[in-house]
């Protein structure tokens, strides 16, 4: 019995000296397990793109179908799509493993971030560990993917790993990030004017380091290209998907868009234009003042340039302030500033997914959402610049 007693200290006395670690592997096993019961769940788009999309990949001899593959998703998803053909599992199962990884890089990108943030605070590991659990149980983490199948955790935590490397001071790693991002989804342009003010307010990277972002794309278009797609094919996939979603104004995305209520025809280039002339106009404003920013002013900038273009943007979808809310939330949990606004996002968002996965079980009326939002962003934005003004 004290032989037990002894052994039974010494695996205590290490799940002690260890417990951070069981601590986060505890719930790192919670969260994938409320992701694994809603895999069941077969989304719109699930059936409409994503399984069709499979079938003919999968019908067409797997990696050999990038040739001609179908769809408007980018060659890196559509290779992962490719391998997964080639796997004795269910295809609705095998995707939504693919956007739980994604998931786990998420979390993991959102850590690093925070560390570099936080460098020198006290209490950074605390902080790191909050931001990594907190982007793991997000509800709009769990339910874009392990519920919806889709993969913008991917290029999310590819912006985030950028970020983090271009706070560090190192460019060069940071644009190779930014193209792989831009190589899964062409959301990550939300997050571009963010480089291309800093590129003018900081001077400590190069306008050749913008062209790495194409660069990247082109090296991960590669293997549709060897299976004999053409360049071009490759190169005007994005085109072709802003394209197709330009007809409707907003789509069950609350902006301004739902306030306004007006013909896409008219505004669709005028809303484009305009949210283009609110960046060149922060940039303006930024350069003229000669504003100084640190790692928090450069968060908050980022964060709220990405929350501003996705509302005065027209055709947004609702899953496209994604890395708007994860920037949000890593804000809010690093300075506490801007919860309100922060929490209004994700609960609009939340509101948005529901509507599109369950068919609207609530029954709101965007519009009456919609003015408060613009409300509280106004009022913030204020508060924005004055804290990007301080010294």
């Amino acid at each position: 019995m004290k032989k037990i007693k002894t052994i039974e200290n010494k695996v205590l006395d290490f799940i002690e000296s260890h417990q951070i670690i069981f601590f986060l592997l505890f719930f790192t096993g919670a969260a994938l397990v409320i992701r694994f019961c809603l895999f069941p769940k077969e989304s719109g788009d699930f059936q409409v793109f994503l399984r069709p999309w499979f079938d003919e990949l999968k019908l067409n001899g797997g990696f050999s179908a990038l040739a001609n593959y179908p769809g408007d998703y980018n060659v890196p998803y559509m290779t992962i799509l490719a391998f997964l053909t080639y796997l004795p599992i269910d295809p609705l199962y095998s995707i939504k493993m693919v956007s739980i990884l994604g998931d786990l890089l998420l979390a993991f990108s959102a850590y690093l971030l925070v560390c570099t943030v936080m460098q020198g605070k006290k209490n950074q590991k605390w902080y790191a560990i909050l931001a990594y659990l907190t982007v793991l149980f997000l509800p709009q983490v769990i339910l874009n993917g392990s519920c919806w199948g889709q993969c913008d955790a991917i290029y999310a935590s590819f912006i985030l790993l950028s970020l983090n490397y271009l706070f560090q001071d190192k460019p060069t790693i940071s644009f190779i990030l930014l193209g792989i991002s831009f190589a899964f989804k062409l959301q990550f342009i939300f997050i571009l004017p963010f480089y291309i003010i800093l590129y003018f307010l900081e001077r400590k990277f190069s306008f050749f380091h913008f062209l790495m972002i194409p660069i990247v794309n082109i090296m991960m278009c590669l293997p549709a290209m060897i299976m004999g797609k053409p360049f071009l094919d490759c190169m005007t996939i994005y085109f072709h998907q802003s394209s197709a979603q330009s007809d409707i104004l907003t789509r069950n995305f609350i902006n301004i868009y739902q306030i306004l209520q007006v013909d896409s025809s008219i505004f669709t280039k005028a809303g484009i234009l305009f949210t283009i002339s609110i960046c060149a106009f922060l940039l303006f404003y930024l350069w003229n003042k000669k504003i100084k920013l640190n790692l928090e002013k450069k968060l908050l900038l980022g964060t709220w340039l990405i929350i501003i273009i996705t509302y005065f943007m027209p055709a947004m979808h609702e899953r496209y302030l994604f890395v708007g809310e994860i920037l949000g939330v890593l804000y809010y949990l690093c300075y506490r500033k801007y919860g309100l606004v922060f929490g209004m996002l994700i609960l609009n968002s939340l509101i948005t997914y529901t509507y599109f996965l369950y068919h609207d079980p609530f029954h709101v009326n965007y519009f009456w959402i919609a003015i408060p939002e613009l409300f509280l962003l106004g009022i913030s934005t204020k508060k924005v610049i004055e804290d990007l003004n301080q010294k």
